[in-house]
C-alpha cells in the first residue's frame, strides 16, 4: 500500500506543478528560484528524454512509452508479493509515479512539459530542461536497477 500511495504522490504533484506552470499568465515563463541557481521555465517535449526523437511520429512515441511503461508496471506486479525487496519496489514505485504521469501527458497533449533547468556556466548543462517526473525515473531506474544487480537473491 506504500508503494501504491508514493506513486499516487509522484504523479499528483507533479501533475499539479505541471498544470500550475502551463496556466501561467507569464507566455515566455523563466524565472530564477533557490538563489538563482535554478530556472523554472515552459518548455513542450515533443520528444523523449533531452529532445531525443522528436522528429518522430507521436503515434511512435507515444507506443515506444506505453512499452516502457507496460515493462515498469510487469515488474512491479511481478514483485508485489516478494519480501526483501524493498530498494527495487522504492525504485519501480518512483519510475511509475514519474513515467505514469509524463505518459498521461503525452497521451492527451502529444507533449510532455518540461520546466527546470540548472543555472550553470555550462552551456550544454543550462539548455537542459526536465520536470519532477524525470527526476523519479531517472533516480528510480539507479534504485530499482542497482537493487537487481547486488541483491542477493537467487536468480
Amino acid at each position: 500500500m506504500l508503494w501504491n500511495l508514493l506513486t499516487a504522490g509522484i504523479f499528483g504533484t507533479d501533475y499539479y506543478i505541471k498544470k500550475k506552470i502551463n496556466t501561467s499568465e507569464k507566455k515566455d515563463l523563466k524565472e530564477k528560484c533557490l538563489g538563482g541557481r535554478l530556472i523554472v521555465r515552459n518548455c513542450h517535449n515533443h520528444g523523449m528524454m533531452l529532445g531525443i526523437l522528436k522528429n518522430k511520429d507521436k503515434e511512435f512515441l507515444r507506443d515506444l512509452a506505453s512499452m516502457v511503461l507496460g515493462g515498469a508496471i510487469w515488474e512491479y506486479i511481478r514483485t508485489s508479493g516478494e519480501k526483501g525487496t524493498r530498494i527495487s519496489k522504492l525504485g519501480l514505485s518512483m519510475i511509475l509515479g514519474g513515467g505514469l504521469n509524463n505518459y498521461t501527458e503525452r497521451r492527451r497533449k502529444g507533449y510532455v512539459t518540461d520546466y527546470v533547468s540548472l543555472n550553470v556556466e555550462n552551456p550544454k548543462l543550462k539548455k537542459v530542461v526536465f520536470n519532477i517526473s524525470d527526476l523519479f525515473i531517472f533516480t528510480g531506474a539507479l534504485l530499482w536497477g542497482g537493487s537487481e544487480i547486488f541483491s542477493e537473491k537467487e536468480k
